[in-house]
């Protein structure tokens, strides 16, 4: 082992690093730790500061973001980085490693410590090997080894990928820990859980937020299967996942979104979803769910807690959300009606105002007390700010309209529930598309149809797709809403009083296209004006 002969580190730094740790129980670094400082006793070296990395990779990057703009790839080590600053202060002078594979699985932080030697001229030592950084010969033998320490976490994460990706194919995709919804063998739902995940998820497609939805499960008491505490990302996250529907997933190495991220040495299985993506947003939760070469849903070796059609209907509602096309309860939780109110009132140049009425609160004066009020916003924000109606006043009135318009078109009881939908011809189209593609596929991976012929169509035919299964969606939120709107008014109601305001915003929607507020005929503190009030139902709405 090469040593600067002219005087011993008195405050050398140990650096020592594990992979893969995921019970933190630090076994590896603290045995680290007693051989590398029974090499510092050896070499009559004083070892002033240990700098653990424990379950940390050397290889996984991570895209970070410059003050430029630009972007770099960087492994993620604040121990590694902190020796190398505390080396180039003079707080330690010199460095034992437990091995160089330990110190360095990318060439940039070898060459950053390089660099260092170079200039300070600091001994840099290893326990299980020779590592001499203070020669041309030491530092090309070092490069030589971490070059092909990298290849093997490359080669090593290519191979897991695969084998993920093979066990996700089988359905066997859940993640090695228990994730809620389920029992230890990862198969066999757990009732409280699943009932709960199923109660969130049907909330949100029956137009609750998301947040009224994770707080069903908070509420539930029944503590997360992994974390101390619930988070809204993760309620969503879970929610969302194809194996609520029984779907196989993959979001590792080989999935299209996502980059190689997996550490060397360590042939583990990351759970589905924990990667680390090198650039870009994350995989929807379409894109994880995984097809067989029909085009069809590969099903897990597991119980579902949800139907296949209802996960795709929460998918379908959140990207309807996502997307803004229909008047729903996001982003509006806290009154009835923000947001279908249209104000009436005309303009200085004759025109009507036309803009959303939203709730507020006004605070107690001398003369009025603290109340909500539904008003029209300023002309600063596009409205004319003159209209204003009693928050508490206006929704009774549109309660009471409501289950007065439902009882006066109820249809007869023959015609109350829906005919059977038969298949559009969106739903056709978008079958045989699918059909096309799954062909292209089969052939490209037998080697029956060429490269040119593939890229030559295929694009086409995922474009075709994605229009057609908006449109297909669409016609299947029209269903639901005709379903809804067959309902008995006592349905209705009973749905409404068990609701929360954004459950009502919901059902609102369902039969309400706008509620258009004209200027009232009263002044002051006089009676409600309530034929200035109209409502717009939709068409056929019964």
């Amino acid at each position: 082992m090469a040593v600067q002969r002219s005087r011993k580190p008195r405050r050398a730094g140990g650096y020592v690093r594990i992979s893969d740790d995921p019970f933190e129980e630090e076994k590896g670094v603290t045995r680290q730790t007693e051989d590398v400082q029974a090499l510092a006793t050896q070499l009559g070296w004083t070892v002033s500061k240990i700098y653990p990395e424990n379950d940390t990779s050397a290889y996984r990057k991570k895209r970070i973001r410059l003050p430029n703009g630009r972007s770099v790839w960087r492994v993620i080590r604040p121990e590694f980085r902190q020796m190398l600053k505390d080396y180039e202060d003079g707080l330690i002078d010199g460095i034992i490693v437990y091995d160089l594979d330990r110190l360095a699985r990318q060439p940039r932080d070898l060459e950053d410590l390089i660099d260092l030697v170079d200039h300070f001229k600091r001994p840099v030592s290893g326990v299980t090997g020779s590592l001499d950084l203070m020669t041309e010969n030491g530092k090309a033998m070092a490069r030589v080894l971490v070059a092909m320490a990298n290849k093997s976490s490359a080669d090593t994460g290519r191979r897991v990928a695969r084998e993920r990706l093979q066990r996700a194919h089988d359905g066997r995709g859940l993640p090695p820990n228990r994730p809620f919804g389920w029992q230890e063998d990862r198969v066999t739902l757990e009732p409280q859980e699943a009932a709960a995940l199923r109660a969130a998820i049907l909330a949100f497609i029956n137009g609750e937020s998301w947040s009224s939805a994770a707080r069903i499960i908070i509420d539930s008491g029944i503590a997360p299967a992994g974390n101390k505490r619930w988070h809204l990302k993760s309620i969503k996250r879970m929610m969302t996942a194809p194996r609520v529907a029984g779907i196989a997933s993959y979001s590792g190495d080989l999935h299209p979104s996502t980059a190689p991220d997996d550490d060397a040495n360590d042939e583990t299985e990351n759970a589905p979803g924990d990667t680390e993506s090198s650039e870009g947003p994350p995989p929807t939760p379409k894109a994880l769910a995984l097809r067989d070469a029909e085009g069809s849903y590969i099903q897990g070796k597991w119980e579902a807690v949800v139907t296949v059609e209802e996960w795709e209907s929460l998918i379908a509602e959140m990207e309807r959300r996502h997307e803004g096309l229909e008047f729903t309860s996001q982003g509006t939780r806290k009154y009835l009606l923000s947001g279908l109110l249209r104000c009436a009132r005309p303009r200085t140049d004759g025109t009507i105002c036309n803009h959303r009425m939203v709730g507020i609160s006004l605070k107690a004066s001398k003369r009025n007390k603290a109340r909500t009020v539904y008003k029209c916003s300023s002309p600063a924000n596009g409205g004319c700010g003159n209209s204003q109606r009693d928050m508490v006043k206006l929704d009774q009135l549109i309660e009471d309209l409501l289950f007065l318009h439902l009882e006066e078109d109820q249809p007869p009881e023959s015609q109350r529930l829906p005919e059977p939908q038969q298949e559009s011809a969106d739903a056709a189209k978008l079958r045989d598309v699918q059909n096309r593609l799954s062909m292209m596929r089969t052939g490209m991976r037998e080697g029956t149809t060429s490269p040119e012929s593939f890229f030559a169509v295929v694009p086409g035919l995922e474009a075709q797709e994605k229009k057609l299964l908006a449109s297909v969606s669409k016609a299947r939120r029209a269903q639901a809403d005709r379903e809804q709107r067959s309902k008995a008014p006592d349905q209705v109601r009973a749905e409404w009083e068990d609701a929360t305001i954004p459950g009502k915003r919901a059902l609102l929607g369902q039969y309400l296209q706008a509620i258009i507020v004209y200027p009232s005929q009263t002044r002051g503190r006089a009676a409600f004006d309530h034929a200035t009030i109209v409502p717009v139902w939709k068409q056929n709405t019964r």
